[in-house]
């Protein structure tokens, strides 16, 4: 059975990594994409016009200030394309979720179709800066491959895979919604609340957080852009980074889409008649 998996995105300035972020995506089964350009001041929406030449791909100005403008969009998402899908995922532009077993992300889904269960939470596993201190050029899941342990306890955090055409509603935080019959993990345990208190697992779903990035990502725009679900007032201080940074184990997930992924964006650039965009920090 075909199965319609969407994938929204609240993105601020996120304009060098959105082809990959989007091509990597559609490689691993999903099918349509709502993406919310917030605050953009880079070319954002001239990628997001390009990409909607190749995938079902709707896109969408934020321009406000305002906290909370994360779940607002969250929710406006849900409400607007719920019913277009039979699940959708809700995650950040530096996160990357994908099967870790199963061909597609709806063949990994497929087994929770028939439970009593109104979403999936996919558990994180962080990645640090490899040791780049400037932004380097290329792919993300190539360039950055370290990370700490997967005992790491951040890794704790999920974000949601929601099935559609329910009474949802956006909340408590980015993380998990209120929903019907609640949310569980892949392994079927019950999840109340973003950061769980169990160990994760990874046999189904896992998502690559490239939470740092490099030195110069940070310093430039992570530390004072602000944050989608609580404001543009927020401050991430040194000791984030240093709490973040973490390299100490090579990590092999991704390596098998790295060519895939490579002929999936020169296809797309070919398609949409675009110009793949590369990190421009001064």
């Amino acid at each position: 059975m075909s199965r319609r998996i969407g994938l929204v995105s609240i993105q601020k300035n996120r304009a060098p990594w959105l082809h990959e972020w989007v091509a990597f995506h559609h490689l691993v089964g999903f099918s349509k994409f709502y993406v919310y350009a917030h605050n953009c001041t880079d070319h954002s929406d001239a990628v997001l016009n390009q990409l909607s030449s190749v995938y079902d791909l709707k896109a969408f100005r934020v321009s406000t200030d305002e906290n909370q403008v994360q779940l607002k969009a969250y929710q406006h998402a849900y409400e607007q394309f719920g019913h277009e899908c039979d699940w959708l995922a809700f995650i950040d532009g530096d996160e990357f979720l994908f099967p870790t077993a199963a061909l597609s992300i709806g063949e990994a889904l497929a087994e929770y179709d028939y439970l009593r269960t109104s979403a999936i939470g996919a558990y994180w596993v962080c990645f640090g800066s490899s040791g780049h201190v400037q932004e380097p050029p290329g792919l993300v899941i190539q360039n950055y491959r370290r990370r700490p342990s997967l005992a790491f306890e951040i890794n704790r955090h999920v974000k949601s895979i929601v099935r559609g055409r329910q009474a949802t509603r956006v909340g408590p935080n980015s993380h998990t919604f209120a929903t019907p019959w609640g949310t569980q993990d892949e392994l079927g345990r019950p999840i109340d609340f973003g950061l769980t208190q169990y160990e994760p697992s990874y046999t189904r779903l896992r998502i690559n957080h490239y939470v740092t990035q490099s030195l110069q990502f940070f310093k430039q725009f992570k530390q004072t852009s602000g944050a989608a679900d609580a404001g543009a007032g927020y401050v991430r201080p040194d000791s984030w980074w240093t709490k973040h940074d973490h390299n100490d184990e090579l990590d092999s997930s991704l390596v098998h889409l790295v060519e895939p992924l490579r002929r999936e964006m020169a296809r797309i650039e070919i398609a949409g008649a675009g110009v793949l965009a590369e990190p421009a920090m001064a």
